[in-house]
């Protein structure tokens, strides 16, 4: 097999989960014969970094999250459309947060959408030029998964997500003009009402209701989308929190706006993404909520299954749909008056399937394990990046076809 080198690209990112994964792509990389070097853009000595990487020769492909890294200028131009380079950027998150992280455009640019909502915002509302597509993601296997067995497992219910006030973020909507102000309070209640259409199709709709037409100019359109999303995040996931503290449960992630006093549950604060897998490996049930997507599967409910727990999440018909085949997963509409009634339901099932269900259980969640592993793998994830760089190739290969000049 040729020898191959590659480039990876991380940026600032919320408890180094980015880097931890990106680490982890290159250590199975190896197994293909590709060298995948990690540039931080944090760090102060990249470019040198990344000239040393630069002068073994013309890389396979460049990786990146979030688009980090594609933008990258010299005075020709940008520098992988100088060098002719395929750069595969990872997006995890909707458009609208970062733009400018999305407006990069060039023949060898490839978008990879961990949400069908995400690339709908980028090509119907950002009007993208890039090639892109919707996969699933990749997560690593938990080392930690085998050590325990579950009714040995010391924490029964954990809740992993760090809080933000949506009060506070509702006082910072005063900057809106009361038109712009109207449309952005309809869109979040239509999304905390149950959500049907994704956050910019929402945004969208109360804009038309209210006669605001953006035109092309995106730019506070795109802004109020984030502004609802925040919210609308932020009051799901403390509906959430609310529901594992009346159930005693750990909760791992910063809540600095919470009172904690005369709770059961038990607040561990923020913690490193390399320390999740052991935590993981602890837990009985982990209680995930996932972004403001009608059709995404979050990276918490994989871990579960990769850990061999049972993931309890809000859920969407899609991914009722993705994940038929895990029965270790249970799901309650986050946004339904009855949310309480749900969650004691799921929790009571899992109970009583533990008390019951003896080797049963343990298959079940060694088949669950193994399935999340083949789908949502480190190995299917490289597979993917490959088949773009053979894409690009194509492409380069069928200039006959171009009717552009």
């Amino acid at each position: 097999m040729t020898s191959h080198h590659a480039v990876a690209f991380v940026g600032q990112n919320a408890n180094g989960i980015l880097s931890w994964l990106t680490d982890t792509l290159a250590e199975r990389a190896k197994l293909l014969d590709i060298t995948l070097t990690k540039i931080d853009l944090l760090e102060n000595n990249w470019p040198a970094k990344l000239n040393a990487v630069l002068s073994k020769g013309q890389p396979l492909f460049c990786f990146g999250y979030q688009g980090f890294g594609m933008g990258l200028e010299l005075d020709s131009g940008n520098l992988w459309s100088s060098l002719k380079v395929p750069f595969i950027s990872l997006m995890g998150d909707a458009p609208f947060y970062s733009p400018q992280l999305h407006s990069t455009v060039g023949p060898g640019f490839f978008h990879v959408y961990a949400s069908e909502d995400f690339q709908n915002v980028y090509h119907e509302f950002m009007r993208g030029q890039n090639f892109s597509v919707v996969y699933k993601g990749f997560y690593p296997p938990n080392p930690y998964a085998e050590q325990i067995l579950w009714q040995d497992r010391d924490l029964e219910i954990v809740y992993v997500k760090t809080g933000v006030d949506p009060r506070q973020l509702l006082r910072g909507w005063d900057i809106f003009p009361a038109r712009l102000r109207a449309a952005v309070e309809d869109a979040a209640k239509s999304a905390l009402s149950g959500q049907t259409k994704t956050i910019a199709q929402l945004v969208a709709h109360a804009c038309r209701d209210h006669n605001i037409d953006f035109g092309a100019r995106t730019t506070l359109f795109l802004r109020m989308c984030t502004e609802v999303d925040k919210y609308v995040r932020a009051v799901r996931a403390e509906r959430m929190l609310h529901e594992v503290m009346r159930h005693g449960g750990h909760i791992f992630g910063d809540w600095p706006h919470i009172e904690k006093t005369n709770t059961r549950a038990r607040f561990h604060g923020t913690v490193s993404a390399e320390k999740l897998h052991e935590i993981y490996g602890r837990s009985k049930m982990l209680v995930n909520v996932s972004p403001c997507t009608l059709k995404y599967v979050h990276e918490r409910v994989v871990a579960a299954f990769l850990s061999k727990c049972f993931s309890i999440s809000d859920g969407t018909a899609f991914m009722t749909q993705e994940l038929a085949a895990y029965p270790n997963f249970r799901s309650v509409d986050i946004d339904s008056p009855e949310l309480s009634d749900q969650l004691d339901g799921r929790i009571g099932e899992v109970r009583y399937l533990a008390s019951n269900a003896g080797l049963e259980l343990s298959n079940m969640l060694d088949e669950s394990k193994r399935r999340a592993e083949y789908e949502f793998g480190v190995d299917q994830f490289l597979n993917e990046i490959i088949n773009l760089v053979s894409i690009y190739r194509l492409e380069q290969e069928s200039s006959f076809w171009s009717h552009t000049r």
